[in-house]
């Protein structure tokens, strides 16, 4: 086996790499990454080589996949601003694209593409939906859309041209080894870790440990999962009260997260949202996201765990241990 990983130097990717390195050896490994990514000393001490390039750059995707038998497909992009538009189409979607075109010529034995809970639909009601729930995020929640994008990409790719691969549809990333201490839930961490939290979202998301997702990515790579099937990647389904005082317990903090209704967050978010385009800079909250935070987005696991034969890590630990890494990589400061 011969491992080929896109977007290898994210949150994912640094938990997986030294994973992958163990089991099959540097030699076994590779990583495509952008030029200006920082890579791991311990990487190039080990020997495993890189790939410079942009996940739209079909030709540079090709060169990389040559000679891989295996293709872990991390990379992408994550924004709810509409300023993002064109990148989200270039990295979820073209990405996609480039991604199964080298794949093909590669003769890739499989592909595990990484897509998003924001791809499958979701029930209003709050029940937990599973991956035939019919896509229904609105047109306006662009990452939702690109991400749906791309994982059609995928699925014609192995309907009409025998592409061999797994979809897995993970939830919101939580745990330890994120090593960015701007990601959402680090700066939750951040936050709540100064003082006593005031106010949280109206609604519930799912998030999963990057433990579960690394574990199930390795599952795939060794024959786990069929071919040309998705599977949500879910460790829980919380509301974002819960997110908070699960966050609160671990950093021995006070919460009252009492719910902001979400059409103030709507009208704050157009507000910033036209601020930004005098400034030119990224809106700290967009009407996009506001829209996304009233709502109760939830989802079933069951797909998963019984083809994976696989049993989720307790939120409670995820929560704790990634506080635990955020504290002891960037202090309390």
């Amino acid at each position: 086996m011969k491992v080929l990983v896109t977007g290898a130097t994210g949150f994912v990717g640094s938990v997986l790499m030294p994973e992958l390195i163990a089991r099959y050896g540097a030699s076994a490994v590779s990583a495509f990454v952008l030029p200006e990514d920082v890579i791991p000393a311990t990487w190039r001490g080990a020997g495993v080589q890189t790939f410079d390039g942009d996940i739209a750059d079909a030709r540079a995707v090709s060169a990389a996949a040559a000679a891989h038998s295996h293709i872990v497909h991390l990379a992408g992009f994550i924004s709810y601003w509409k300023g993002d538009e064109d990148r989200l189409r270039t990295v979820n979607e073209d990405g996609a694209r480039s991604i199964v075109e080298a794949s093909l010529a590669a003769g890739i034995e499989r592909l595990i593409h990484i897509s998003s809970v924001g791809a499958v639909g979701f029930h209003e009601s709050g029940q937990p939906a599973d991956e035939t729930a019919p896509f229904n995020w609105p047109a306006d929640i662009l990452y939702m859309v690109s991400k749906r994008r791309g994982q059609d990409i995928i699925e014609v790719a192995v309907r009409e041209r025998g592409l061999r691969a797994v979809i897995l549809n993970p939830a919101s990333i939580m745990g330890p080894g994120d090593h960015n201490s701007a990601t959402p839930h680090n700066e939750l961490y951040r936050r709540i870790s100064r003082g006593p939290q005031f106010g949280s979202f109206a609604g519930g998301l799912a998030i999963v440990d990057v433990r579960d997702l690394v574990a199930l990515i390795l599952k795939a790579l060794e024959g786990r999962g069929r071919d040309g099937e998705s599977y949500l990647v879910i460790g829980a389904n919380l509301s974002y009260r819960d997110v908070i005082r699960r966050i609160s317990r671990a950093c021995g903090r006070r919460a009252y997260p009492f719910p902001i209704p979400a059409p103030l967050l709507i009208v704050a978010g157009l507000f910033l949202e036209r601020a930004s385009r005098r400034t030119g800079r990224r809106p700290l909250l967009t009407a996009a996201y506001g829209r996304l935070s009233g709502w109760t987005a939830y989802y079933d696991n069951a797909k998963s765990r019984r083809d994976f034969d696989h049993t989720y890590i307790d939120s409670e630990k995820t929560v704790r241990d990634g506080w635990e890494y955020y504290r002891d990589t960037f202090g309390l400061s």
